[in-house]
């Protein structure tokens, strides 16, 4: 990992995260995307385990990438999902989501070569506002027509598992947006 090149896009506040960057030292190719369910306490100077495992596996999956993109279903921070879910609850679903998430991802894909999903199930959000904002995610990754991965040891098309529970002999599946 290239830790001086290490980059973060918050909200001035601090309050949302809408990418992490961490680039590989030494490789030049194309970035992987790793889309999670929220940010916790990662930033550009301290990892979380799943930061750290979606990384990790990026790395020795994937010798050509030059790097990885954290992006998240919502922006705000959290080290819970249940507390995104109350804060959605008490708040609204633009809040959680944040202002500039669905900018910040299109910008992403962009910049990208493949997509890994991993933002895992509902767990603290409530189901229907959770699979609203899935089934918007999965419209802007169409969009972007980028390979579409997902991890094939557990989880669901919909529900993909989780980049905290990965091991790093986990295989890929193919993901088909409908």
């Amino acid at each position: 990992m290239d830790t001086t090149g290490i980059t973060a896009l918050f909200s001035p506040c601090r309050t949302w995260r809408y990418r992490l960057t961490l680039p590989f030292s030494g490789r030049t190719g194309g970035m992987i995307t790793v889309f999670l369910k929220n940010p916790s306490s990662a930033s550009e100077t301290a990892a979380d385990k799943t930061v750290r495992t979606a990384s990790e596996y990026v790395w020795r999956r994937f010798p050509q990438a030059g790097g990885v993109h954290i992006l998240n279903l919502y922006a705000l921070r959290g080290t819970d999902s249940r507390e995104v879910g109350a804060v959605l609850r008490q708040r609204g679903e633009s809040y959680v989501i944040g202002s500039q998430n669905d900018a910040t991802i299109r910008e992403t894909l962009g910049a990208s070569s493949a997509v890994i999903v991993a933002w895992g199930g509902h767990a603290g959000i409530a189901p229907a506002s959770y699979d609203r904002r899935v089934a918007r995610c999965l419209e802007i990754l169409d969009e972007g027509g980028l390979a579409l991965w997902r991890n094939g040891r557990k989880g669901s098309a919909k529900y993909p598992f989780h980049a905290c529970y990965w091991a790093y002999d986990d295989h890929l599946t193919p993901v088909q947006v409908l």
